[in-house]
This record gives C-alpha cells, structure tokens and sequence, in this order.
C-alpha cells in the first residue's frame, strides 16, 4: 500500500539527524501540527567555538547573563568564558548558589534569579540591562534560566556540562514546587551547544545518570500508550520513534558511556537530545516520564521527608526501569480474567475521603501538592469499575498493542552494568521495603495513569512485588 504525504513525511522526520529536526514543523499522522521551536543545535567537540557566530545568525546581541553553578566556576565557566569573551562577547556574570550546596531546582530560585537580572543597570523596569541568558550547567542550572527566561521574555542559550539529562532539547522547564516536580511551559532555547570536550570531563556519576534516565523511554511511551488505551487520553508513536531509532547507538556503546569517550559521550549526547525533543515535538513530558520516573519522584520526596541524601535522578531513573520493566512482565502474564474479584476490589476500593487522609498522614507538609496531583485522576468506584471492566473485556488486546514498546530487562541491565551505574535497588542504599512501599504509593505524587495504577487497580500490585523484588 501506498503511503500517504503525511505518512511519508512521518517516516522522513523519524529518520533524520538529530540536528537537522531544529526548526521542523509538519502535519502529523495523529492529525497535530508537530513543531520543534529550538533554532540550532551544535553535538560536536569545540561546540563552544560556534557560540559566537551562531548568535549572530539568530539575531541575538547585546550583553548576556551567564548563570551558572558557582561550584563550577573555576573548573568550567571560568574558561568558557575566557574564550567567548575573547570572542567579542559582553557577557556578565549571575552565579548561582554558594559554591558548596546543592542547587534546589525551585520554582522560587528561578523567579529570583528573573528579578536579579531584570533589576540589571540600566534595565528600566521589568525587562533589564539584559539582552539573552545564557546557561552553562546541566539540569538544574538549565531548567532554572529556562523559566526565568522566560518570565522575562529573553531569548536564552543553552550550554550543556553534563551528558545527565534530557532537558537541554525540551521545550518545558521541571522544577519543584511545594516539593512537588512541575512541568512549566518555557519559552524555546534559541540555539543549544553540547561540547564534547566538555562533556567528557563531567563527573562519570552525571555521564551515568544521562543514560539511566534514556534507558527508560520503552516505559515512558508504554505507558503513554497504555493510558491511551484505558483513558483514551492522546498518543503519537512519533516520540517513540524519535528515541528508538537511537537506542541501539547507546545500547551498544554503553562501556564507552561510561569510561567517557568521545565516542561514548557523542552516542549519549545524541541519545539525550533525540529524548528531550520526543517531549518538544508533542508538548508534554509524557514521552519521557512514566512509572519509573514516579519511583524517582517518590524516592526524592520521602528522603525530603526524612531528611535524607538524594541519589542522581537519573541513576534512580534506571535502576526504578529495571523494576517496572519486570512489574509490565509480571501483569502481562498475570492471569487477570480468572483472578479479578471486583466485588473484592470494590471491598478494598479508598474513598475520596480515604485517600485525602492517607496522603495528609504520609507527606504531611508536602501534602497539598501530592493531593492536587491525585485527584486529578481519582476516580470514585462506580467509574473504577467501569473502567477495569472495559480492561478486562480487551485484556489480550492491549497488550498485544503495548509490545512493541516493552522491552527485556536483560539488554537494560547489561548497558547499565557496563557502563558502571547502579542496575538493582540495593546500589541506590534502598532497602526491599522501601522499594514496595514506592510501587505502592508512587501514583498519587502524578496525575497520569501508567502500569502502577493498573497493577493497584486491579489489586495485583503485592503478588507482583512478591515476584519482581
């Protein structure tokens, strides 16, 4: 059969550079106009020797605001600097934190550092001395000038450290707030450079945690589609597409990955970017944050709770894919139609009322953004039932339609073993029960439906935990 003009031009973006997707825009199968606002992106090493040119070919002059980690000033900005002052560039300094403590990715830190900048000499109200921002730094650091840019309508820049996270091609901005990870709606990043050079100096626990968080898109868009099927919520393959056609190059080069090669870093990178544009093309996380970011999620709230160190997202992010990897595994081959019990699950279905409790007793001061969160997809037990109905009615159905994007853990685990990261919970320093009580209780911090609202729907969730863990 023939493909259409619109299926043609599908294949065609699925199949083109990461680089040459900057400033795409096409009339999609799903039937959306897809876009990618970004205008350029540079992977390449001495990336840092385009800047300059590059923002005049955006249009982009004047004096810039470089904010950055000040942990990392002498080691990176410091000579990043030197050279595209060198360059021409008036470029003024807006570092960021003590030097010594761990940036928060707050949404208040984000506002402070917009009315630091707009308050700039000679700015004259609202939109200061500054004419663009420019980020040197990696998530943290990057999210926070994406948000503050945009609150202060500034075209900005983005200048990659880390190979840590997928943020850099994303047209949306996570950061916390009242503890609670929001995804805000950004202004585009007008050009994004990834040096490798740089890249490859950047601590290896970064490196690791970049390919923790990429390992995941297969559950990422399993869960998307598996929200489609039960919610008949929106789904594109496109954003699956764009991360599969990558993943082998990182598969097969996760030893590089974590010795921080060019080559290593150069598969990564183009891995990382390839998941933050899945996200831009549709204009929601989705893509790139199912189950087991939730786990991640999770697990960093509870140690807020308890006053506890965090692990690298992302590291959290692979070992939590090896888990849900195994949960899909586990209900896929769970025998639902001769187990259910409605009747059962109606017996221990929570009220609203019930839910509100548990989630006031569990996070306490945190507890209104985790209820906001919940809420938004509780559903009380005559719906309930309707639905888990109508899952069991296509049982064998939608998992014939969400193979395709599940894939084995073996291949999973292997790349994150060669590469030197964490691949089991007890490498993360979380204990057994620890990791039930996350694949309990993940759910309600997020507003979407994936795997683990389907194994705690259907009541299955504890003979899993019995199998997987």
């Amino acid at each position: 059969m023939e493909l259409s003009d619109k299926q043609k031009m599908f294949e065609k973006v699925v199949g083109m550079e990461t680089a040459k997707l900057m400033g795409l825009e096409f009339d999609c199968v799903c039937g959306q106009t897809h876009r990618i606002p970004i205008k350029h992106l540079s992977m390449k090493p001495d990336a840092v020797a385009d800047v300059k040119d590059r923002l005049r070919k955006l249009g982009i002059s004047g004096k810039g605001a470089v904010v950055y980690d000040k942990k990392i000033e002498s080691i990176v900005v410091d000579p990043v600097l030197a050279r595209l002052k060198k360059g021409g560039l008036s470029l003024e300094r807006y570092p960021v934190g003590d030097g010594f403590e761990i940036l928060p990715p707050e949404i208040e830190l984000s506002k402070k550092i917009a009315d630091r900048i707009a308050a700039a000499p000679g700015g004259g109200g609202v939109k200061g001395g500054v004419d663009y921002l420019v980020s040197i730094g990696s998530g943290v650091v990057s999210d926070l000038v994406k948000y503050a840019a945009s609150l202060i309508e500034k075209p900005f820049i983005l200048l990659a450290t880390a190979p840590s996270m997928n943020g850099y091609t994303s047209s949306m901005a996570a950061l916390t707030d009242r503890a609670i990870k929001k995804t805000l709606m950004i202004l585009p990043a007008h050009g994004v450079f990834a040096d490798y050079g740089i890249l490859m100096k950047s601590p290896v626990e970064l490196v690791r945690s970049g390919l923790g968080d990429i390992l995941s898109k297969s559950i990422c868009n399993a869960d998307w589609k598996l929200s489609e099927l039960v919610k008949n919520t929106y789904y594109c393959s496109l954003s699956f597409r764009i991360t599969d056609k990558s993943e082998p190059l990182y598969l097969d080069a996760a030893e590089e990955i974590g010795a921080r090669t060019e080559q290593g870093i150069a598969a990564l990178t183009d891995g990382i970017m390839r998941s933050g544009l899945s996200m831009t093309v549709i204009g929601t996380s989705t893509p790139s944050s199912g189950a087991e970011h939730f786990l991640s999620h999770y697990w960093d709230l509870i140690a807020l709770i308890e006053h506890k160190a965090k692990n690298f997202h992302g590291v959290q992010v692979g070992v939590a894919t090896i888990i849900i990897l195994k949960l899909y595994d586990f209900i896929r081959n769970y025998p639902v139609k001769q187990s259910i019990d409605l009747e059962k699950l109606k017996q221990n279905y929570p009220t609203e009322a019930d839910v509100r409790s548990f989630i006031e007793r569990r996070f306490g001061l945190y507890a209104a953004g985790v209820r906001e969160e919940f809420l938004k997809k509780y559903l009380g037990w005559r719906e309930k039932k309707q639905e888990i109905e109508g899952i069991l009615d296509r049982w064998g159905s939608i998992w014939n339609e969400l193979s395709p994007y599940i894939r084995t853990v073996k291949p999973i685990e292997e790349a994150l073993r060669k590469s030197g990261a964490a691949h089991t919970f007890a490498h993360l320093g979380k204990t057994r029960d620890e990791v039930i009580d996350s694949l309990r209780n993940a759910t309600l911090i997020r507003g979407r439906y994936t795997i683990l609202d389907l194994a705690n729907d259907l009541g299955i969730m504890e003979k899993a935990v019995e199998t997987i863990l």
